[in-house]
């Protein structure tokens, strides 16, 4: 059996406000990104999911825990040390317009990982360059405009071929079709899973939108508050969900068709700060199913024998 390819190992990531406030953005998790899988980072805005995917390719630097890519323990390692992991992992951006400069042509975008990485000389980078706008459906001609001059879904798709440009084995996607519409959706979504099969490309999926995360993903991982609650594959989380918090998110997928009701799963309250975490589980305050031992213990991460795993002291009972 191989090696994943990026390993976390009780992973944090704390963010100091001031001597006495901390913010836990990424509390203890563990997770694995195996060879040729899509797995789904899901969960509420603010939970963590895109400090999670940041640390994984060391955008973000850990507080405490491990993390291994490509066999190599880089959790402390320097520019240097990152240099492969730079190579082999890329990142599509949240926000595709502010992780353009403005005042560079997108082509050049578009190259600097070649650039940066001393692939190719100025002719062939053009051609690459030319290669990638045409497989995400843009123009090679659109390499001399500026980002000003494309729409939202344009600048993703841009993103996208920048984040391509090495061939890499990794590429996390942090909302990479939430700004297209639909058919612009399909066709990158196509894009990604054709490269897939191509390259055996793997993806750490990052998405609000569970329809799409149920068509992509091998595997999803749901967040809350900074630690994974669930992760198990596709079909038997989205089939037999466990974690109250899991059936609370996928009762709110709306159905297309008003013949079908749906009994959605009411949450009390607000996600707690992960300045102040509750203590024990931290879905505890809006759980219906919460008792005494969930206020006053924390649940760990327990993966049963179909890899299904889930945080809950009811689910284990």
């Amino acid at each position: 059996m191989t090696s994943p390819l990026l390993c976390a190992t009780d992973l944090q990531v704390h963010f100091r406000v001031d001597r006495r406030a901390v913010v836990r953005a990424v509390d203890g998790v563990t997770i694995a990104l195996e060879t040729r899988e899509t797995l789904s980072l899901v969960g509420e805005s603010g939970c963590g999911k895109s400090t999670l995917g940041r640390a994984l390719l060391r955008l973000e630097v850990p507080t405490g825990g491990t993390l291994r890519a490509f066999g190599e323990d880089v959790t402390t390692a320097g520019e240097r040390g990152l240099r492969t992991l730079r190579r082999k992992a890329s990142m599509v951006f949240q926000d595709p317009a502010a992780s353009l400069n403005p005042r560079v042509e997108v082509g050049a975008s578009v190259a600097e990982p070649l650039f940066v990485q001393g692939v190719g000389d100025r002719a062939s980078r053009r051609a690459r360059v030319a290669e990638l706008l045409g497989r995400v459906g843009l123009s090679p001609d659109d390499a001399g405009r500026r980002p000003h001059q494309f729409s939202g879904g344009q600048l993703q798709r841009i993103g996208i071929a920048r984040a391509l440009a090495l061939d890499p084995d990794v590429v996390v996607a942090d909302e990479a079709v939430s700004a297209l519409d639909v058919s612009v959706q399909a066709g990158i979504l196509n894009l990604l899973m054709d490269l897939q099969a191509e390259r055996g490309i793997a993806y750490l999926f990052i998405a609000h939108d569970l329809k799409v995360v149920e068509l992509i993903s091998h595997r999803v991982a749901v967040m809350y508050l900074g630690r994974i609650v669930e992760l198990a594959p596709t079909a038997q989380l989205f089939g037999e969900p466990r974690h109250p918090y899991t059936r609370a998110l996928l009762s709110a997928v709306p159905v297309p068709d008003p013949r079908r009701r749906t009994a959605r799963a009411q949450l009390q309250g607000e996600p707690p700060s992960p300045l102040d975490p509750p203590s024990g589980c931290p879905f505890h305050p809006r759980c219906p199913l919460a008792d005494a031992r969930c206020r006053a213990e924390r649940p760990t991460l327990i993966t049963d024998a179909t890899g299904h795993a889930t945080a809950c002291h009811r689910v284990h009972e």
